[in-house]
């Protein structure tokens, strides 16, 4: 009997150390989230949804922030039920401050595409914000938020404007309730700071340039030529302005202004519109456009032709509506560094801005 029951006890040890293992080693990643993964102190891997391997008691799956707690601290009751979401990017957009601090832009928000070109927005009343960082060996600690809001302090949200060309309506989570249209909303997508404290904000939508003072109060959108009707008529909760050319208004679906950049001066951006503008018959294009933005004026100074390399030098089979502008970064007054990509390979040109 004490030989059985030792190794009753001997083979429960072991089951329970296997047990152990083995909750150390799967992880469920639910719908809507991510894991991140930290592999001896060190950021290691980002897990998507669904059933992920770690290795144990070497890997630790880090806690992520409710979103709910997250923007209800800057904008009270904003957001009833966070339905479980955590705060995912905040790296849209990347600014510089100096040391190891940047001011970052949140995307528009948790939304997924269930159906080729169909988005879902799962928490609609998520509020575009700039999150300001600091870089401590592998860590990032959040040091500020600034969520983005009308004139009178009102969530933006990143819901779509309106009906545009031939993309799909947005819905909410559950695929088939349509989300209504919010001529306020923005996409970001780069983000910079001028001297006097207002950030600067590329968005998808319109296409647009946001100036927001240093408190998040949109003070003026500026928008392609024409376009600003639409939004005045609207009633949108801030100035609305045509200061960019008229034809970026003919982007792509989901496909605006991708990057900004700020030029050694202080007051002049560079904006990227990341593919090119439709052009009937031309499906394959691959000219896009850069413009150059007076901060201080909030007029275009220059708008450059950018040329991809030929989709033949990417990945076989790869077509020129698949070239997209990701990022800008600043040289000096008369370069950028752009990266230009496909979904599966990227490559950075020197860009010199010579408006002649």
């Amino acid at each position: 009997e004490e030989l059985m029951l030792a190794a009753l006890i001997a083979v429960l040890a072991v089951v329970g150390f296997l047990v152990v293992v083995f909750a150390a080693t799967v992880k469920v990643i639910p719908q809507a989230r991510a894991g991140v993964v930290e592999r001896l102190g060190r950021y290691h891997a980002t897990l998507t949804p669904g059933l992920r391997l770690v290795v144990p008691f070497v890997d630790k799956l880090k806690p992520l922030i409710d979103l709910g707690t997250f923007q209800n601290t800057n904008l009270p009751g904003s957001i009833k039920d966070d339905r479980n979401l955590k705060l995912g990017s905040i790296g849209s957009g990347l600014f510089r401050i100096g040391g190891d601090e940047y001011w970052t832009v949140t995307d528009r928000g948790p939304n997924g595409e269930p159906y080729d070109d169909v988005h879902n927005f799962l928490l609609p009343e998520f509020d575009p914000t700039l999150v300001r960082i600091k870089v401590k060996g592998s860590k990032l600690e959040v040091v500020d938020s600034i969520p983005i809001t009308t004139t009178d302090g009102k969530p933006v949200t990143g819901l779509p404007n309106r009906a545009f060309g031939e993309e799909s309506p947005p819905y909410l989570s559950d695929v088939a309730t349509l989300a209504e249209y919010n001529p306020n909303g923005i996409d970001p997508e780069g983000v910079a700071r001028t001297a006097d404290g207002h950030f600067w904000i590329s968005d998808e939508y319109a296409p647009s340039i946001l100036e927001i003072d240093a408190n998040g109060h949109v003070l003026t959108r500026h928008v392609p030529a024409g376009a600003e009707e639409f939004y005045e008529s609207a009633k949108t909760g801030y100035p609305v302005k045509g200061s960019l050319p008229a034809a970026l208004v003919y982007r792509k679906d989901n496909r605006g202004l991708e990057d900004i950049a700020l030029l050694p001066d202080g007051k002049t951006i560079v904006a990227a519109l990341q593919s090119s503008i439709v052009v009937p018959g031309q499906k394959d294009r691959i000219i896009t456009e850069l413009i150059t933005f007076d901060t201080q004026s909030g007029r275009t100074l220059h708008e450059y032709g950018y040329k991809f390399d030929e989709p033949s030098t990417f990945a076989p089979g790869t077509k020129g509506r698949k070239l997209k502008i990701s990022a800008l970064v600043p040289v000096d007054q008369d370069h950028v560094i752009v990266q230009e990509r496909t979904d599966y390979e990227a490559r950075f040109q020197l860009v010199e801005l010579n408006p002649k």
